[in-house]
């Protein structure tokens, strides 16, 4: 049967965070079947709701806008993608790679909050904990299902097994939330893993703070550090993915390029008065983790993107920026007059 139509569930919106845990675009499923029409009639049809469009009207006066990194991304690569995803709100079906991951996170999740408590799950535990968060909805039939419960359960297997090794390390942190002001706007977003670690010496992200190449810095938006630190800890910050992705070299360099870790890095600067000496991305699947070691001049630059994005949706300027790749991803090409997907 078709994808849509299997397990007879109706439309359902997933948090951000599970996008950017699965590594997919904000918007990176297809949408709910639709007549031809122009973007008006979708509009009509679609109506924000009144906060929304009360946020979109107070935008241009200079408001504080609250943005997250599946937010940015999406004005970043189309800014039409991001109102038609943000502020129209179009509604898109659920997708079974979004499933798989949400479930796989949540199972994760849940192994390092009872491991940090000195409670190691079992592995039916585990697999009770994936198959509570799983839901039939988005697969293409009975058998495609199984397939990716057999391949979740597998993973887990093989990520509980490293988690009880010789020398891995307890998370200090899972699934933090934390929010910084930069610019006037506030970003906001969740650490899956912070993992701190003793150091021989001063750690050399310490003499990193505030290290902003004259661009503005973020600060927390809570009055005082939450963590208790002493400038002589190794920290490390993982975010989990469930792409596939085997290679190392690929993933180091998926790493350099995100994004999120440099949100994440900005995030925890703010919150501690110290840069994280290392982010990294985990895949899941495959074990492989692309890790680098934070760099300022890096997050300058992802910085300026920030507020490239915030100026844009400030100014509600949602002109298209059509590209074959981006097009091909997008949920709403079938319904943009602008897109160029083939």
């Amino acid at each position: 049967s078709h994808a849509l139509d299997y397990g007879g569930v109706g439309v359902r919106r997933l948090s951000p965070f599970v996008l950017e845990a699965l590594d997919l675009p904000p918007t990176a499923v297809d949408p709910v079947a639709r007549p031809a029409g122009a973007l008006e009639r979708i509009e009509a049809a679609n109506p924000a709701p009144a906060a929304v469009r009360l946020a979109a009207e107070r935008e241009p006066n200079g408001e504080p806008l609250t943005l997250s990194f599946s937010a940015i991304d999406a004005y970043l690569s189309c800014p039409l993608k991001y109102k038609l995803g943000h502020v129209v709100r179009v509604p898109t079906p659920p997708h079974h790679a979004m499933i798989y991951g949400s479930a796989l996170h949540r199972a994760v999740q849940e192994f390092h909050r009872r491991h940090a408590r000195g409670e190691v799950m079992t592995e039916e535990q585990l697999f009770t904990a994936f198959d509570a968060a799983w839901t039939n909805e988005g697969f293409v039939s009975r058998d495609h299902e199984d397939a990716r419960l057999v391949a979740g359960r597998d993973t887990l297997r093989r990520f509980r097994a490293a988690q009880l090794e010789p020398g891995a390390v307890i998370p200090a942190y899972v699934e933090r939330e934390f929010s910084f002001s930069l610019g006037g706007d506030r970003i906001r977003g969740r650490w899956d893993r912070v993992d701190i670690e003793p150091a021989d010496q001063p750690s050399p992200s310490a003499a990193l703070v505030a290290s902003t190449d004259g661009m503005t810095a973020p600060h927390a938006d809570t009055a005082a550090p939450t963590f208790e630190l002493t400038g002589r800890e190794r920290v490390t910050i993982t975010d989990y993915k469930t792409s596939d992705v085997s290679d190392p070299v690929k993933a180091r360099q998926r790493a350099r390029e995100s994004l999120q870790l440099q949100i994440y890095a900005m995030g925890y600067e703010a919150v501690t008065g110290r840069l994280p000496d290392a982010v990294q991305l985990h895949f899941l699947d495959t074990a492989v983790s692309g890790r680098i070691d934070v760099d300022p001049k890096r997050l300058a630059k992802g910085r300026a993107k920030i507020e490239r994005a915030a100026a844009g949706i400030r100014a509600r300027d949602f002109t298209p920026t059509p590209d074959r790749s981006t097009c091909s991803w997008c949920p709403f090409r079938a319904i943009c007059p602008s897109s160029v997907a083939t």
